[in-house]
């Protein structure tokens, strides 16, 4: 029991106390901060989207797919599967 006193002692003696009232305070500060971006962030992206609005792209009208790349396709898979069973 005399360690333990001695080291109550020293915490008082060092102001071991304030300093641990410190960073308990700025670890609390910190976990209002972080809480309070994260609630302010919808908000924000919100507030962010009506001065710079997201750009939406059309679809291309000229990549029409022709009825010779279904040809093109089953060549290139013919082609696939003789190579494998030449080498299997």
């Amino acid at each position: 029991m005399n360690f333990f006193e001695k080291g109550l002692q020293n915490i008082a003696l060092n102001d071991g106390y304030s300093l641990s009232i410190a960073g308990m305070s700025i670890v609390f500060l910190a976990l209002v901060v972080i809480a309070a971006i994260i609630k302010l962030l919808p908000v924000f992206l919100v507030v962010l989207d009506k001065i710079i609005p997201e750009k939406h792209i059309e679809p291309n009208s000229g990549t029409r797919r022709s009825a010779d790349d279904g040809a093109a396709v089953a060549a290139i898979a013919a082609a696939i599967y003789k190579k494998k069973q030449k080498v299997g």
